[in-house]
């Protein structure tokens, strides 16, 4: 079910009284600024604030959602009429996760993790009021609030139809007793079909992930200087500006240049395939390589690139595709 959560400062209709707020709410709301956000600005934030107990704001927004139901059910019934009654037999049921609610279940986590770990003891109060029903409140926080980098929330991972396990990455910047960290927390949280969600309990820390038994296999070394030639071309055209891309590319090969060129230098010093390069091609081999890119900025700041390189002959070997990996090293500063 589509559930609109309606925003934080949602402004009083005609029909509804504008009620003046409580003690305890004009306490928490002296709290809602703290250190932290005037040390960082965020642009967007979830609605989460005492999401877990606003009754009125979620009849609100369960109303809206049964108007979304309706609407919905229109459509799907006019299908119906168009495509007819001999469908085959209905097929079973498959369960899809909720992308959008996996989207905000994980900003919450973000910021609970992001205001327990920043707050002070002035904030325990806020912070408990994001608490489910039920789950311990006694919260200690220190005095005065901590110092905390960048929080990234990972993605929330359902562990049945209420239940999530969200893992946030921290910063921790470096101190005068340690140098820059990178913690990882855990935060369990649940959800309701009216849209509400809580804190199923306190952030824990927990070991940064492994690889496992991951692996891939390389491939050999590209020893084809045919091949190596082309690719060594390709990449000083497309991240130095060095030349053009379009003789080293194929027909139909929408492949231009990056600009303006992000490094003043580029080398490959590593060409590798788990294929079998053809002594004598014919049109239309293709050849799929992973190459390492050795960049270098006009500062002199060397970064390491890893690309994967589809190369088809016709009558020599050209650049088909062109494919980002996810991992750079770098040396030095860069720009």
């Amino acid at each position: 079910m589509l559930t609109l959560i309606p925003k934080r400062h949602r402004a009083p209709s005609d029909s509804e009284p504008i009620e003046s707020p409580t003690e305890d709410q004009e306490a928490v709301d002296e709290t809602a600024t703290s250190p932290r956000k005037k040390r960082k600005t965020k642009t967007t934030e979830p609605d989460i604030a005492h999401a877990w107990t606003a009754g009125d704001r979620f009849k609100s927004a369960a109303a809206t959602g049964l108007i979304w139901v309706f609407c919905g059910a229109g459509v799907l019934a006019f299908g119906a009429n168009v495509l007819g009654n001999d469908a085959g037999p209905e097929a079973a049921p498959i369960e899809v996760q909720d992308a959008g609610q996996s989207q905000r279940v994980s900003a919450f986590a973000s910021n609970f993790v992001d205001l327990y770990l920043s707050g002070s003891r002035d904030q325990e109060d806020q912070i408990a009021a994001l608490l489910a029903q039920g789950v311990d409140t006694t919260i200690s926080l220190p005095a005065e609030p901590a110092e905390i980098g960048d929080v990234t929330p990972g993605e929330a991972v359902q562990v049945d139809a209420s239940t999530w396990v969200v893992t946030v990455t921290v910063e921790r910047p470096a101190t005068e007793e340690q140098p820059a960290t990178q913690q990882y927390w855990q935060l369990p949280v649940i959800t309701d079909e009216t849209g509400s969600i809580a804190a199923a309990g306190l952030p824990s820390m927990v070991s940064t992930p492994g690889r496992g038994g991951l692996a891939i296999t390389p491939g050999d070394q590209v020893s084809d200087s045919a091949v190596e030639d082309t690719i060594t071309a390709f990449a000083q055209a497309y991240l130095a500006g060095q030349g053009e891309t379009a003789p080293l590319t194929a027909p139909g090969t929408a492949i231009t240049a990056i600009t303006p060129a992000p490094y003043a230098e580029a080398s490959v010093p590593s060409v590798r395939t788990s294929q079998e390069i053809p002594a004598d091609p014919v049109e239309g081999d293709v050849v799929r390589t992973q190459i390492t890119v050795s960049a270098t900025t006009a500062d002199g700041s060397v970064t390491q690139l890893g690309y994967t390189v589809d190369l088809r002959w016709r009558d020599r070997w050209e650049v088909s595709a062109i494919n980002p990996t996810s991992t750079t090293t770098t040396e030095g500063d860069q720009s």
